[in-house]
C-alpha cells in the first residue's frame, strides 16, 4: 500500500509541475507577443531626424528636424513627433515648430499642427500663433487656413486665413482685425 500512495504521490506532483509549466508558458507568450506589436502600415521609421534642403545655388534652403517620423506606405505619408522647421532666406529666416506634423511625398507638402508658432527673423520681426500650416516648398508658399494671430512690435493681427508668399515677401490675410501699438518713447 505504500508503494502505491508514493506512486500516487510522484504522478500527482509530476501533473501538478506539468499543469504549472503550461500555464506560465501560456502567460509568458502573451506577455511577450503584446510587448512586441508591430505595425503593418509602417515600413520605416526614423528618430532624432535631421534634414538638409540645398537650393540650386548651392546655398541651405531649408532645415527639418523631428524626434520621430513613421513613414505609412499605403497613402505616402509620414506622420512626424514634435517637427520643427528652419527656412532660410537672404534677408529673413523663419523658424516654424509645431506638436505634429505630415509630410505628404507625392506632392512634397508638409503639414504642421497643433499649436504652431512661426517665428520671423530679420529687420521686422514678428511671430504667428495658429493650428495648422501647410509648407510648399517648390511654391516658396505657407498657406494657413486656420485662425491666425500675428504679433510684431507695434502690431496685433488676427485674421481667418493667410498665405505667405516667403520669395515675393507678400503676406495675404484674409477676415483681419488689427491692434496697432503706437511707441510714445
Amino acid at each position: 500500500m505504500k508503494s502505491r500512495a508514493l506512486i500516487f504521490v510522484i504522478v500527482l506532483g509530476v501533473a501538478a509541475i506539468a499543469a504549472g509549466w503550461i500555464y506560465e508558458s501560456r502567460l509568458r507568450s502573451s506577455i511577450d507577443t503584446a510587448e512586441l506589436v508591430i505595425p503593418d502600415n509602417i515600413d520605416y521609421f526614423m528618430t532624432n531626424l535631421n534634414y538638409r534642403s540645398i537650393d540650386a545655388n548651392g546655398r541651405l534652403d531649408y532645415e527639418f528636424s523631428s524626434r520621430r517620423l513613421e513613414h505609412h506606405p499605403r497613402d505616402d505619408v509620414s506622420r512626424i513627433e514634435h517637427p520643427a522647421l528652419s527656412i532660410y532666406r537672404d534677408t529673413d529666416n523663419w523658424e516654424i515648430s509645431s506638436v505634429q506634423g505630415e509630410l505628404r511625398h507625392q506632392d512634397n507638402r508638409l503639414w504642421l499642427h497643433e499649436q504652431v508658432v512661426m517665428q520671423k527673423s530679420g529687420a521686422e520681426s514678428f511671430e504667428i500663433l495658429t493650428e495648422s500650416i501647410r509648407f510648399e516648398p517648390e511654391q516658396d508658399m505657407v498657406n494657413i487656413d486656420t485662425a491666425v494671430l500675428m504679433r510684431g512690435k507695434q502690431v496685433e493681427i488676427e485674421a481667418e486665413t493667410a498665405q505667405l508668399d516667403l520669395a515675393g515677401k507678400v503676406y495675404r490675410l484674409s477676415g483681419t482685425r488689427a491692434v496697432y501699438f503706437h511707441d510714445d518713447s
